[in-house]
């Protein structure tokens, strides 16, 4: 077989497997839409149960119907419709009896697990508050084409389950933190589509002066990386509405050291006794401290207590030196973790750790 025809058929064998993943149509998109009058909006995709999905603007209208795992949409009479890949898809409505074209793309930047929903608040982390080094995008909502980056210094501050991010001119969005890792963003409030409820109303402690509809999420990728997504609607009548999307991505002016679990600028014996008692605790858990996760991989753990340690130093006496050999040798033969024997930080006590301690006892 020749190489073309080889490297085509692995081609032909790749797209075929992409096109065969099941379609998982959660989150927010942006619609297109024609017919009776043309417009634009962001569309929302929410699963109630199985199958059954309500398909629906950011005020409640819309429609519920059926997306199975191959992407195909059924909603009452009208004309099927269906996703063209994992992210796109067109459905027909007739409304009022004049036929539409709603052509959906998901939102660039987002997940299916964009924030629709807020279910339970929790305590921000007030170890955010302070100054970040913030690079913005708008991208277009449509294409995802980014437009030229900016560069400002944004602020941070933490109240209750709020978190708030301010621009140099004093805008600023607000959102609720739904884990240890996420926060949530949504302000809807159009004067045109009356109050909306359930699902579809603000969530509680969100807020921003913008004077626009805000949508929005932010991702913590550890305590001084942040990456966050917020859309905005012009608060005008359907059909006139305009949207736009703004990337963040910032870090922290003064950022903490790794292994400094309370922020106090120092790695010391404390913050191995918070993350030793922090040991376990998830992102989803009630008392995680982001801080405490160093690696930022959303669970803190023996990987995380590695780095407040004296590594080398087993017998605590302030030093790393031939007395340190006995009591490694006895850990490493053991099943039990200390974290100063974890000389490779890499969140367990094996071999692997043997060539790490050398290196520290000959003051490498």
């Amino acid at each position: 077989m020749s190489k073309s025809i080889l490297l085509s058929t692995l081609l032909f064998f790749f797209a075929a497997v992409a096109v065969g993943q099941d379609v998982d149509p959660r989150g927010m998109y942006f619609n297109r839409f024609t017919g009776g009058f043309p417009g634009t909006e962001w569309f929302q995709v929410t699963q109630t149960t199985g199958t059954t999905y309500q398909l629906r603007d950011i005020y409640g209208g819309g429609f519920t119907g059926t997306i199975d795992a191959d992407g195909n949409i059924s909603i009452g009479n009208f004309p099927p419709g269906s996703f063209s890949d994992l992210d796109n898809f067109i459905i027909f409505p007739v409304l009022g009896g004049t036929s539409f074209t709603f052509d959906c793309n998901r939102v660039p930047t987002t997940t299916p697990d964009f924030p629709l929903r807020l279910f339970s608040a929790r305590p921000a982390n007030p170890l955010l508050n302070g100054q970040w080094s913030n690079t913005l995008r708008f991208i277009n909502p449509e294409t995802g084409v980014p437009g030229p980056p900016g560069t400002e210094i944004i602020n941070i501050t933490t109240n209750g389950n709020t978190v708030r991010i301010t621009d140099p001119g004093g805008l600023f969005f607000q959102g609720v933190f739904e884990d240890g890792l996420t926060a949530s963003y949504r302000v809807v409030n159009n004067p045109f589509f009356g109050n909306t409820t359930g699902i579809f109303a603000s969530f509680p402690g969100s807020a921003t002066n913008i004077g626009q509809d805000l949508n929005g999420e932010m991702n913590m990728i550890n305590i001084n990386e942040f990456r966050a997504s917020f859309l905005l609607q012009s608060r005008q009548q359907l059909g006139n509405q305009t949207q736009a999307l703004v990337e963040f991505v910032a870090t922290r002016v003064n950022p903490f050291q790794i292994g400094d679990a309370n922020g106090d600028g120092q790695v010391n014996a404390l913050d191995n006794q918070i993350v030793d008692f922090l040991q376990g605790l998830t992102f989803e858990s009630n008392g995680y401290n982001l801080a405490a996760d160093f690696n930022g991989d959303g669970v803190i753990d023996t990987v995380d207590l590695s780095q407040t340690c004296d590594s080398g130093d087993l017998n605590m006496d302030g030093q790393i030196n031939l007395l340190d050999v006995a009591p490694f040798v006895a850990i490493l033969s053991s099943s039990i973790y200390f974290c100063e024997a974890d000389t490779n930080r890499d969140g367990s006590v094996d071999l692997l750790d043997v060539e790490s301690f050398v290196d520290l006892l000959s003051g490498g």
